[in-house]
C-alpha cells in the first residue's frame, strides 16, 4: 500500500469512465465459469441459498446468457459483484480486473461511532490535512450525508455490503463510508459529498469533499499483498489454510497509510467533559520481534495495579510455529494479573496460528474447530490428490451411501503448532470483538468461547460471523490438477477469485453448529463512548479491567 505522497490522489470524477473493454465471449466465459467453481466447491452454498433465499448459480446462468446485452464491462460487472454481494460472504469475492483492482476511493476523513445519551452518533476521528473549512475538525458530530440522515444513508448502503448479519453489515457500512477498494466494491455513486455537521458551538453547518482517488500497485495473484488474492499457508505441504477478509484487510491497510500521521486538532476532544482516567499504556519492552499485525503492550491503573493487552490487528504468517513461538515469548513478558487480547477489526489471516494461540492461553485440553468440504464429485477427486487431504476422502468416496451434503470434519491446526507452549499464559484473560471480527479471528473467538477461555466483550453482539477456509481460483485449479483434472485457464481481463472450500464447525456447548453466519457472541456488549474513539480507548480498556477482575 504506497503512502499518499508515493502517488498523488486523482479526482474520482477523472477516472470513473475508465474501462476495459471485454468482448461478450469473455464476459460469457467469466461468468459460466463461477458458475461451475460455485457448484463444485463453495461450501456454503446449501446454507446460502437456504438462508438467503437466493439462487446464485442460477443468477451466474443467466448473467452469461445475458452477457452481449450489456452496454460497458463496467455495468457487466456492476451485475456480477451485485450476485456474489448476495452471498453475504467476504470470502467469496470477485476481483475486479485493471484499472479498477489498483483504484482505493477515499475521503479526507475518517467517522467513527459511539454512544451519548443512549443515541448512537457518528463523529470524525481522523483527517489527513487540516479542512478548508475551520468548523469542520475532528470531533464534530455528521448529521446528513447528501441531505440524507445519516442514519438511513447508513442503513441503506450496508445492503451494499457482504456482512451476513445486520451488525456485520452496519459495520462494513461505516468502514467504508470514507474508503472504498475498488477492486472488490463498486465505486461511489457520487463525485462529491456535502456533509450536515454540528460544530464546537452547536450550531449546523455543511461542509463539501471531492471523492479522491489513489493509485496503488497491485500484488502478484495470490500473494499476500493487500491487492492481491489470497495467501497460502506454509504447511499442509504447501496447502493454503487462510482465513481472510480481503476487502476489510485492503481497507485496513489504506486507513493506516492515509491516514499514518493525522492532523491532529485542537478539537479532537470536541464533547468530551469527563475527566481524563489516568491510564497508562507503554509499549511492552523486549517485544521486537513481535509481528507487524501484533502490537503488546503494559496497561497501568492510577493505583500502579498493570495488566497486559495484546492489540491483534491480523494472523498474517508464512510460519505457523514461528508465530506461535513469538506469542509465547511475548505472553511470558505480560503480568499475570490479566490479558486483554483485542481482536477488533482483525479480517483475519493463517487459521492455524490463529487457533495455535487458544492453546497458549490456558492450560487445559482445548478443542479445535472442525473443517468440512462440500460433498461433490469434484472435491471427491480433489481428496485423492494432496496427501493432507486424503483424511476427507473416506466420508467423500462414500456419499452415495450415507446421503451427506458434506464431509466429515477435520481440524486444521496441528500439535506440533503449539506443543511445549501450552499455558504460556497463566492469569485471567479477557478478548475484545467487534462485527469487523472476521475469519481466522472469527476461529479464534469461537474457540475462545467454546472452549470457556475467558469472558468476551463485544462492540457488537456477534463477530463478522464468516467460518471458512478461503482458496484463489489459482488454488483450486492447483489442487485439482494435483488429482489428475484438466487445468483451469484463467478468468478473462485479469478477472480473479477466492472461493469458501472449507466450512468450520464449532465444537463445546456449540458442537456441530456451522460458524457462518452464526458468529461467536460475547459475554458483555460495550457501548463506545466518545473518550474511547478519541482518547484511545479508555472506557473500553477500564471495561476489560473490571470484567478481568471479576473472572473466576
Amino acid at each position: 500500500m504506497p503512502q499518499p505522497s508515493d502517488n498523488p490522489p486523482l479526482a474520482l470524477w477523472a477516472v470513473r469512465n475508465q474501462d476495459t473493454p471485454i468482448p461478450a465471449d469473455e464476459r460469457r466465459d467469466i461468468a459460466n465459469r463461477l458458475r461451475e467453481v460455485l457448484g463444485d466447491y463453495y461450501v456454503h452454498l446449501p446454507q446460502k441459498v437456504g438462508s438467503m433465499a437466493i439462487n446464485p448459480v442460477r443468477e451466474l446462468e443467466l448473467l452469461a446468457d445475458d452477457a452481449d446485452a450489456y452496454f460497458s464491462s463496467h455495468a457487466f460487472f456492476r451485475r456480477l459483484l451485485s450476485i456474489f454481494t448476495s452471498l453475504r460472504d467476504r470470502h467469496t469475492t470477485v476481483r475486479m480486473p485493471a484499472p479498477w483492482n489498483q483504484m482505493i476511493a477515499f475521503l479526507p476523513f475518517v467517522l467513527e461511532s459511539c454512544y451519548e445519551d443512549q443515541r448512537r452518533k457518528l463523529i470524525v476521528t481522523k483527517l489527513i490535512n487540516a479542512p478548508d473549512d475551520p468548523h469542520f475538525n475532528i470531533g464534530v458530530e455528521i448529521t446528513h450525508w447528501n441531505g440524507v440522515p445519516i442514519r438511513t444513508f447508513i442503513e441503506n448502503f450496508s445492503w451494499q455490503t457482504n456482512g451476513s448479519n445486520p451488525w456485520a453489515r452496519i459495520a462494513l457500512a461505516l468502514r467504508a463510508l470514507t474508503l472504498r477498494p475498488m477492486a472488490y466494491a463498486q465505486p461511489p455513486d457520487e463525485d462529491w459529498v456535502t456533509l450536515t455537521f454540528i460544530d464546537g458551538t452547536g450550531a449546523q453547518r455543511n461542509a463539501t469533499f471531492q471523492w479522491q482517488v489513489v493509485i496503488a500497485p497491485s500484488a502478484p495473484a495470490g500473494g499476500a499483498g493487500a491487492q492481491g488474492g489470497v495467501a497460502e499457508g506454509a504447511a499442509e505441504g504447501g496447502a493454503p489454510l487462510l482465513g481472510l477478509d480481503a476487502g476489510t484487510d485492503v481497507i485496513n491497510q489504506g486507513l493506516q497509510a492515509l491516514f499514518s500521521r493525522p492532523l491532529r486538532a485542537r478539537s479532537q476532544v470536541l464533547g468530551l467533559t469527563a475527566a481524563d482516567t489516568g491510564l497508562r499504556v507503554d509499549e511492552l519492552q523486549g517485544a521486537t520481534q513481535a509481528a507487524p499485525g501484533i502490537r503488546p503492550s503494559i496497561l497501568t491503573l492510577p493505583s500502579g495495579e498493570s495488566y497486559g493487552v495484546l492489540r491483534i490487528f491480523s494472523f498474517h504468517t508464512n510460519n505457523i510455529r514461528a508465530f506461535v513461538e513469538n506469542m509465547a515469548n511475548i505472553l511470558a513478558q505480560m503480568p499475570q494479573s490479566g490479558l486483554i487480547v483485542d481482536v477488533r477489526a482483525n479480517p483475519g489471516g493463517t487459521i492455524p496460528a490463529g487457533e495455535a494461540l487458544l492453546r497458549l492461553l490456558t492450560d487445559k485440553p482445548v478443542s479445535f474447530s472442525r473443517n468440512t468440504f462440500l460433498a461433490t464429485p469434484a472435491t471427491r477427486k480433489l481428496s485423492g490428490g494432496a496427501e493432507f487431504f486424503h483424511r476427507w476422502k473416506r466420508s467423500l468416496d462414500m456419499v452415495l451411501e450415507t446421503g451427506q451434503m458434506f464431509s466429515q470434519g477435520f481440524q486444521l491446526v496441528e500439535d506440533a503448532h503449539w506443543q511445549g507452549l501450552e499455558g504460556s499464559y497463566t492469569g485471567p484473560v479477557v478478548a475484545i470483538i467487534d462485527a469487523l471480527s472476521y475469519s481466522t479471528t472469527d476461529y479464534f473467538a469461537a474457540g475462545f468461547e467454546d472452549n470457556k477461555i475467558g469472558k468476551i466483550i463485544g462492540l457488537d453482539p456477534t463477530t463478522g460471523a464468516g467460518g471458512a477456509n478461503v482458496w484463489s481460483l489459482d488454488q483450486i485449479d492447483r489442487f485439482a490438477q494435483a488429482a489428475g483434472a484438466s487445468p483451469m485457464p484463467p478468468l478473462a481481463a485479469g478477472v480473479e477469485a477466492n472461493i469458501a472450500v472449507r466450512r468450520a464447525l464449532r465444537v463445546g456447548d456449540n458442537d456441530g453448529l456451522p460458524l457462518e453466519g452464526l458468529g461467536a457472541r460475547p459475554d458483555f456488549l460495550h457501548l463506545t463512548t466518545r473518550r474511547d474513539i478519541v482518547s484511545g480507548n479508555q472506557d473500553l480498556l477500564l471495561r476489560a479491567v473490571d470484567v478481568l477482575k471479576n473472572s473466576g
